[in-house]
C-alpha cells in the first residue's frame, strides 16, 4: 500500500515538474492592413476621347464654351478663342484663331493649344491637321434641352478640373439658372415659340422648344418637322405666342389672326439679347427666364386690361 502511494506521489510531482517547465505562449494576431482606396480626380472620358490630367492650354471656336470655361474658373487656360467670342470682355484680348465654320488652322498650330474645343463641326481636313500638329479636337454637341446644358458644364468642369468635384462645380455655376426655371414652372397653361412668318415652330427637339417647355406646355412640342400650317396652329390654340423681335404679329399669316392668343396680345417678344441667351445658352440663360416671365406677367403686347384676363 505505501508502494503504491509512494508511485501516485511520485507521477503527480513529475506532473507537476513538466506543468512548470512547459511555457505557454499566446501568439497576437497579425495585424490586419487595411487597404484604403482613394478615388483619383483622372483619368476623365468624355465620348471617345479621355485625359489623363487637365490640360495646360485651349482654343475655344464656340462662344458659348469660351464663356463656360472662363465661370467655372479656367479663363488663364485659353490662348485663343473664335472671331465670335467677345465674352467675357477679359477674353477679347487672346489670339483669334478664325471659327468653326472657318477655322483658321495656321493661327491655331502657331498657338498650339493642347486642346480646341467646338460646339459646331470642323472641316475633316482642319481636324487631321490640326492633330498632326500635337493639338487634340473636342467637339461638343451643342445642348438640346437644358439637362444637356447640365451636362456640359460637368464635362467640361470634369476636363479641366477632375471629376471628383465635378458635379458640384457645374450645379454652383448652373444654381441661378435651375431658381429661374422652378420660378417659371406652369406660368403658363400653353405656348407655340413661331420662329419665322411661315409658321415655323420649336419644337422639343430643339433647345428653344425644350428651354420654354419649363414655362408651360409646348403645343407644337411633338412636331418633327419643326414646322406648322395656319390650321395645325390655329387647332392647337396655344395660350401664348412667341416671336423673336425680327418679326411682328402682322407678318403671320392672315388665317391666324383669329387665334385667342393673338386678339388678346398673349404675345411674347424675344428681344435680342434673350435669343443670343437661348441660341448660344450658358448660365446666363437666367437672365431670359426673368424677360419672358416679366413679359407674362405683364400680359404680354396687350394694353387693354380687359384683354389681360386669363
Amino acid at each position: 500500500m505505501y508502494r503504491f502511494v509512494t508511485r501516485i506521489a511520485a507521477a503527480a510531482a513529475a506532473v507537476l515538474m513538466l506543468g512548470g517547465c512547459t511555457q505557454i505562449v499566446e501568439e497576437s494576431p497579425e495585424p490586419v492592413s487595411e487597404t484604403v482606396f482613394t478615388e483619383s480626380p483622372y483619368p476623365v472620358a468624355v465620348g471617345s476621347l479621355i485625359f489623363n490630367e487637365s490640360p495646360e492650354s485651349v482654343g475655344s471656336l464656340s462662344p458659348a464654351l469660351t464663356e463656360i470655361i472662363c465661370e467655372l474658373g479656367y479663363s488663364d487656360k485659353i490662348t485663343g478663342r473664335s472671331i465670335y467670342c467677345k465674352y467675357p470682355e477679359s477674353i477679347t484680348g487672346k489670339k483669334e484663331l478664325g471659327s468653326a465654320a472657318n477655322p483658321d488652322a495656321d493661327a491655331i498650330i502657331e498657338a498650339a493649344p493642347q486642346l480646341l474645343m467646338s460646339q459646331s463641326p470642323i472641316a475633316k481636313k482642319d481636324i487631321t491637321a490640326i492633330e498632326n500638329a500635337g493639338t487634340r479636337v473636342w467637339i461638343i454637341s451643342a445642348p438640346k434641352s437644358v439637362a444637356e446644358l447640365y451636362a456640359c458644364y460637368t464635362d467640361i468642369s470634369a476636363v479641366f478640373g477632375g471629376k471628383l468635384n465635378s458635379a458640384a462645380a457645374a450645379e454652383d455655376a448652373l444654381d441661378p439658372l435651375k431658381e429661374a426655371l422652378y420660378k417659371a414652372e406652369n406660368s403658363v397653361e400653353s405656348f407655340v415659340y413661331i420662329m419665322s412668318p411661315s409658321l415655323a415652330a420649336a419644337s422639343n427637339s430643339t433647345f428653344a422648344g425644350e428651354f420654354f417647355s419649363h414655362f408651360g406646355k409646348n403645343a407644337a412640342g411633338d412636331k418633327e418637322d419643326n414646322s406648322l400650317t395656319a390650321e395645325e396652329l390655329l387647332e392647337l390654340a396655344p395660350q401664348w405666342i412667341i416671336i423673336p423681335c425680327t418679326m411682328d404679329t402682322d407678318d403671320l399669316p392672315e388665317e391666324v389672326s383669329g387665334l385667342e392668343a393673338l386678339k388678346n396680345g398673349r404675345v411674347i417678344v424675344l428681344d435680342e439679347e434673350t435669343m443670343e441667351r437661348i441660341e448660344r445658352p450658358t448660365s446666363r440663360l437666367d437672365s431670359a427666364v426673368y424677360d419672358v416671365l416679366e413679359q407674362i406677367n405683364g400680359g404680354g403686347m396687350s394694353t387693354d386690361s380687359e384683354n389681360t384676363e386669363e
